[in-house]
């Protein structure tokens, strides 16, 4: 699983991140790129099997803070 994770991403890289280097788009290839390494992050964690806590519970506490509730 974890082998077949690294080959998507890997191809799914190149065929994206190629073209924004020939039309030298440098802003967004550097924001694609952190994106994909998040994605990919995540994704091998969750392919090892490792728990990633869900992010809702603290955005729903940020939420109640600021709209007061």
């Amino acid at each position: 699983m974890v082998v077949f994770i690294i080959v998507a991403y890997m191809v799914i890289g190149f065929f994206e991140i190629i073209p924004l280097i020939q039309q030298r788009e440098k802003k967004k290839i550097v924001l694609y790129t952190m994106t994909l390494f998040l994605a990919f992050v995540i994704s091998l964690l969750l392919g090892l099997g490792i728990h990633i806590p869900s992010p809702a519970t603290p955005i729903e506490r940020i939420i109640q803070a600021v709209v007061g509730g």
